[in-house]
């Protein structure tokens, strides 16, 4: 496992296709001696947005001109366009749209396309410029970013294309599939938005690389034997063909077989290879545009994904002979040892230390005795399902509930139970927008001075938006029993179909039951979910949840649940809700309802000022008894 002092072991996590530091390791490492694999003079593997080789007559400095025009909620606009460009940088030239997308962040944009074979077909951003008709109207929308798409402003390598159309084909793929395609975008408000995507590649492109690149369809087209059946003349197109005779024609996407493909088929992307010539690198060199209008990542990352891809068998076999493996089970076994190092290494002592410490806020909630939910100090933040019902004018509870501190083992030695005012400090559950959802309810100790020795978490909380990835900590009372932590991982907004349908596949026999459940229970993800697997589950809800540095990112609310085998509750993934909207929701009610104690408690993190004016400040006996 060691050689020279380094760890060069790599990381169960390539599996997913994630570029990871453990990767990049050991890629470095002497013992990768591939020359397909090893850079030959980079510490860092560099990854271009395109990773074929393209010749230089692709590429152009500087493009001609014409205008397009796009329309927005009815009105239209002109916009100049430079044929060497995306239509989304000349897209941004214009301030108007700047503003609309500006007052649509973290939604993912959909530009639909007004002449050309299959009218009203959706193009990605990344849509050159040079194949979009003079004075075309273009249809601008937004529809729900289910992490497909990047909506961070990252400066990304650029293309600049060539002024010339000639060297790209364009053609046309129905968003619902086919013969035995349940699902085939990424995103399914795209499908539920559009009839049709258009899709661009150049002459010599296969359409796997054509279609990868593109980032819109789901992974499994790739797996499975899937095939373009042209709708006019009823032909049939294989992903290893080139797009070069594709131009103008309208697809659908049908299986031919259900069995995974082999290795080489899956992961090969086109044969001219993963490393670009000296030539095309510089060529590349010389586009890049510091100045320009930044464009999502997404291409770039699934670039990454397909070269790791390409270069797992090579690297498995490096990993069979340094580790003298010889078969798949021990191949399986080596991974599944690396990945639980990866889940203790969240468990470091300091960390332990520091949690064990924060866990003394964490109480069990219980209603007239019996166990509910899970809270945490001092106001107990909780969910507002756990609270129930209560009088809708007064936020008066109609049951009387107990807050109960260290309830870690059965015999209960060294509880601390604490009664809870009767009336709702703040609550919220529902939407707030299209795009958020509440369940919390803020309850009130009577005598917060008893849990004074207990740290308040709310010092553990930095003000921004809930994180996509990494390990978190959940720290409750799951099954209504004894205080508990579980460390689990984050699952990606963009890895959120394969997690869903890894767990289906796993349990086929419940697909009617999961599928009911979730017409029942209307599921639905927003924005403000924070989304992984754990063994928590009822009794937890309420429970903190911390990243991998002890800081508290949201309140653990539930899961996607439904009865297994024996009526056991199972769930395909749950999720919390961030802190950030809940307290934005407690600071508005806190000045509706004129509590100044705990406007003057939230103000005094780092992450919100409140601008209190003197008489909203409480005195410090009102202090002592509120801090969270």
């Amino acid at each position: 496992m060691k050689n020279g002092g380094k760890n060069k072991s790599v990381a169960f996590i390539i599996l997913f296709g994630v570029y990871d530091k453990k990767m990049r390791d050991y890629l470095r490492s002497s013992e990768c001696t591939s020359a397909s694999i090893c850079p030959a003079s980079s510490a860092t593997v560099q990854l271009p947005l395109f990773t074929k080789t393209l010749n230089s007559t692709h590429f152009s400095s500087e493009g001609q001109s014409h205008t397009f025009n796009f329309r927005y909620k009815f009105e239209k606009h002109t916009v100049a366009c430079d044929t060497s460009k995306t239509v989304l940088d000349a897209l941004n030239t214009n301030k108007i749209f700047r503003n609309i997308k500006k007052n649509n962040q973290n939604k993912e944009i959909v530009i639909q396309k007004s002449k050309g074979a299959v009218p009203r077909a959706a193009v990605k951003t990344d849509f050159p410029c040079c194949l979009i008709e003079r004075h075309e109207l273009l249809d601008i929308s937004f529809i729900k970013n289910h992490g497909n798409v990047a909506t961070k402003k990252e400066t990304t390598r650029r293309l600049s294309f060539s002024n010339e159309s000639k060297g790209f084909v364009i053609f046309y793929i129905k968003t619902k599939g086919g013969k035995k395609v349940k699902r085939l975008m990424k995103n399914n408000e795209l499908r539920k938005k559009v009839e049709d995507v258009c899709v661009y590649a150049f002459k010599d492109d296969k359409l796997n690389a054509a279609l990868r690149r593109d980032g819109r369809f789901i992974n499994a087209i790739f797996k499975k034997q899937c095939v373009l059946y042209n709708l006019e003349s009823e032909t049939k197109y294989e992903m290893s063909k080139t797009a070069e005779h594709l131009d103008g024609k309208h697809f659908e996407i049908i299986v031919i077989n259900d069995n995974n493909q082999p290795d080489s088929q899956d992961f090969a992307l086109s044969d001219d290879g993963t490393e670009m010539n000296e030539a095309s690198a510089a060529d590349l060199k010389e586009n890049v545009d510091h100045n320009e209008h930044p464009i999502n990542t997404e291409q770039e990352e699934t670039q990454k994904r397909t070269i790791l891809r390409a270069q797992f068998k090579d690297l498995l076999e490096i990993l069979k002979q340094r580790e003298n493996l010889k078969n798949k089970t021990e191949i399986k076994k080596f991974f599944r040892a690396e990945y639980d190092k990866s889940v203790q290494s969240f468990l470091e002592v300091k960390k332990v230390k520091q949690l064990m410490k924060l866990s003394d806020s964490v109480c069990q909630i219980r209603v007239e005795g019996s166990a509910r939910g899970t809270g945490f100090l001092r106001f107990i933040l909780t969910n507002a399902h756990v609270v129930g019902e209560f009088d809708p004018f007064t936020r008066k509870l109609s049951k009387t509930f107990t807050a109960v501190f260290g309830y870690e083992d059965l015999e209960a030695k060294k509880t601390r139970c604490v009664p809870v005012k009767e009336h709702l400090a703040a609550y919220y559950h529902g939407n707030i927008n299209t795009e958020t959802y509440l369940d919390f309810a803020l309850l009130e100790l009577k005598d917060a001075d008893e849990m004074a020795d207990c740290p308040g978490l709310l010092s553990r909380y930095i003000h921004g938006p809930p994180p996509n990835r990494g390990g978190i900590c959940i720290v409750g009372h799951p099954g209504e029993g004894v205080k508990k932590m579980d460390p689990c991982f984050i699952i990606g907004k963009e890895n959120l179909q394969e997690a869903a349908d890894k767990h289906i596949s796993e349990n086929v026999n419940f697909i009617h039951v999961m599928t009911q459940q979730s017409l029942a229970e209307k599921w639905e993800m927003h924005d403000n979910q924070i989304i992984y697997n754990t063994c928590f589950f009822h009794g937890s809800s309420g429970s903190p949840v911390f990243d991998e540095d002890c800081y508290l990112i949201g309140v653990h609310t539930g899961g996607y649940a439904y009865k297994g085998e024996n009526c056991k509750t199972r769930s395909i993934m749950e999720y919390a809700y961030s802190m950030q909207p809940i307290l934005d929701s407690i600071i508005t009610q806190a000045k509706k309802s004129e509590r100044s104690d705990i406007l003057k408690l939230i103000s005094e993190y780092k992450s919100f000022n409140l601008n209190l004016e003197d008489n909203d400040r409480p005195t410090s006996a009102c202090m002592h008894c509120i801090s969270f």
